[in-house]
């Protein structure tokens, strides 16, 4: 089989079984980059994500995270980039993450919600290909509500503005905010200028807007499209650096927020039909 390098016309969205019967999905996004999970379920308890309405089942092991990878390649994949971007908060399953980054053969991002933060502070000075801090508010009472398990917002923009202080402009390059625009609650303008507030001090950051993914049982919608230009005008002009929602991303086969765990051995419930299912195999 030739491999798939980048360029395909859609997503593939896969799934992992693990070793213990549960199985989680990774996204081949048709950019060329592998999306992975680092985590079988997810403690924060952002109330728009599907990936961790369950909470929290366990952290992935180092060769749970590699297999995800292998089983990509064995589908004829050869992804040009992976992200941690998955189910889980990477920096909750910190020591298998920064063995992933040090020992991967491919460039590696990673996004993260920012806590613990002493683990934060340090995966800035990690080898990295791109940080991404998903913040979604610009006030500390609506990021407590949209991102539950984070830490605090001035606690957590104290320490980034610290982390960047101490790194090269070529570095603080890599960094960049992830703002989920949500409909009547976060893509009003004072929400947007205490946004702007706090990246006037991370001029080299750049704003990434995301679209929300449906989600069954979920409240939360986007703003239509022309809704989305308003606030991407609105935003681009106050900060040299915002990007439009990634099409990708946006896409039914692996959107953000709606990957979750299966427990198939446990509750004998089979995966949805539109999902790859790959059987477990080693390298």
């Amino acid at each position: 089989m030739e491999p798939i390098t980048g360029g395909t016309d859609d997503n593939l969205r896969l799934l992992v079984p693990l070793d213990d019967g549960l199985a989680v999905e990774s996204v081949y996004y048709g950019s060329g980059t592998l999306c992975l999970s680092t985590q079988a379920g997810c403690a924060v308890g952002c109330p728009f994500c599907a990936s961790g309405a369950r909470g929290l089942r366990r952290n992935l092991t180092l060769a749970e995270l590699e297999r995800q990878v292998t089983l990509a390649e064995a589908r004829g994949l050869n992804p040009l980039r992976l992200t941690l971007s998955g189910i889980g908060e990477p920096l909750q399953n910190f020591s298998v993450v920064r063995a992933f980054l040090d020992g991967s053969p491919r460039p590696v991002s990673l996004t993260t919600t920012g806590g613990p933060l002493k683990h934060l502070a340090e995966v800035f000075t990690l080898p990295h290909n791109g940080l991404m801090l998903s913040l979604h508010a610009g006030t500390p009472d609506l990021h407590r509500h949209l991102i539950p398990g984070a830490p605090n917002l001035i606690d957590l923009v104290a320490l980034v503005s610290r982390s960047l202080a101490g790194l090269s402009r070529r570095r603080r390059r890599r960094f960049g905010v992830n703002y989920l625009l949500l409909s009547g609650v976060n893509d009003g303008a004072e929400e947007l200028d205490r946004l702007l507030a706090v990246l006037k001090a991370w001029p080299e950051a750049t704003l990434h807007l995301l679209a929300c993914n449906p989600v069954p049982g979920s409240p939360f919608a986007s703003p239509p499209p022309a809704g989305i230009d308003a606030v991407y005008l609105y935003l681009a002009g106050r900060h040299p650096q915002v990007r439009r929602p990634n099409p990708w991303r946006q896409r039914a086969e692996g959107g953000c927020g709606t990957l979750v765990v299966h427990a198939q051995a446990k509750d004998n419930n089979p995966p949805p039909a539109d999902l790859v299912s790959l059987p477990l195999q080693t390298a």
